[in-house]
């Protein structure tokens, strides 16, 4: 543990900025305010270390500063679309050096599954969606999001549980629409 705030800040910053950047894009479908919103989280976090505030747990600190921006950034927008998302996967999938004829067809399967679940996630009511998110996409133990959210763990496997089952049926009726 770093005894002087300002290198632990620049320690916290260097580890988990881009967790964070990603974090927020999976939960915010504008690139732009994802990147705005992480900035904002290391300000708010900054200002609490210069105010005296002492952190313990730069991870769990920073992601529940970036949960509460992002359900404030809710209530002031309903919805948005993921067109930015899509974007940048399919300019990566494009980009990427693909193998054999069946590890190309395996990486489009791949790419377009992660694709629905990325159209169907934002369907999902807010607590599933961000237990699902912070288990999945940002690799938190369900004890860590327990804590981040502030219930029991058993609460978070519940809403991991429901979160994956309720996504699963979203894209096979999305799948049964396309045949």
């Amino acid at each position: 543990m770093h005894r002087d705030p300002e290198q632990a800040f620049e320690k916290a910053f260097e580890e988990y900025a881009d967790a964070l950047f990603r974090h927020a894009s999976f939960r915010i479908a504008s690139r732009e305010r994802a990147a705005d919103l992480a900035q904002d989280t290391f300000i708010k976090a900054w200002n609490f270390v210069a105010g005296g505030g002492e952190v313990r747990h730069w991870k769990s600190f920073l992601y529940r500063i970036l949960n509460n921006l992002v359900v404030d950034e809710y209530r002031r927008v309903k919805e948005e679309s993921l067109d930015a998302l899509y974007e940048r996967d399919a300019a990566a999938v494009r980009g990427a050096a693909l193998g054999s004829r069946a590890e190309t067809e395996a990486a489009l399967d791949d790419e377009r599954d992660a694709q629905l679940i990325r159209e169907q996630l934002p369907r999902l009511p807010d607590q599933y969606r961000v237990a699902v998110t912070l288990r999945y996409i940002d690799g938190f133990s369900p004890k860590e999001i327990a804590a981040l959210l502030d219930v029991s763990e058993n609460v978070v496997s519940v809403r991991i549980h429901r979160g994956v089952a309720r996504l699963k049926r979203f894209c096979e009726a999305k799948r049964k629409n396309h045949e």
